[in-house]
């Protein structure tokens, strides 16, 4: 697989959560200011980090990783070790998990899977109110992470993503110039 550019974790997140997005962002780079929950995701991660040390062994904190292969590149908040091995785990400021975090984790699986030289079976998302989620990671879903690393690549190059309408669509920065 070959790229012009590394695709960051939170880049192939924007992908998922909406490909326009990432189209608006990455191939014509419009930027928008940083927003409200970046702020408050990084004070939950403050918050929970002794939560997370209590139930976890921490092998590794904000741990950047890379994969040249993948064309992947992020900063993952924790590496873990569990009784199979390691795992990524990450903090989000919610209550309920999104579809497109599970990518995240297991693109950050995939780029520690390299790194490590090891197979990560799974990944943990914390939510707010101290919920911890176990992912099962399948090869479904790696699958699922490569074919949109791939696509974020054509975008870059100047494919235009396909636009379509979600309730998420409330919340984006970009919605106006969508409709």
């Amino acid at each position: 697989m070959f790229q012009k550019r590394l695709i960051s974790v939170r880049e192939l997140e924007e992908y998922f959560f909406c490909p326009m997005l990432f189209y608006y962002r990455n191939a014509l780079g419009m930027e928008v200011e940083k927003g409200l929950w970046a702020d408050l995701g990084k004070e939950a991660q403050e918050e929970c980090r002794e939560l997370i040390r209590r139930n976890f062994e921490v092998i590794g904190e904000e741990v950047e990783l890379r994969s040249d292969r993948l064309g992947l590149i992020g900063k993952v908040d924790f590496i873990v070790r569990e009784r199979e091995g390691i795992a990524p785990l990450e903090v989000k400021y919610s209550r309920r998990a999104r579809i497109w975090w599970r990518y995240t984790l297991v693109a950050y699986s995939m780029l520690l899977e390299e790194s490590s030289g090891k197979p990560v079976k799974h990944a943990y998302l914390y939510l707010e109110g101290g919920k911890i989620i176990k992912l099962n990671l399948k090869d479904r879903d790696r699958r699922i992470v490569l074919m949109a690393i791939e696509e974020c690549g054509r975008i870059v190059d100047g494919k235009v993503p396909r636009r379509y309408e979600s309730r998420s669509c409330k919340n984006c920065d970009f919605r106006q110039k969508c409709y």
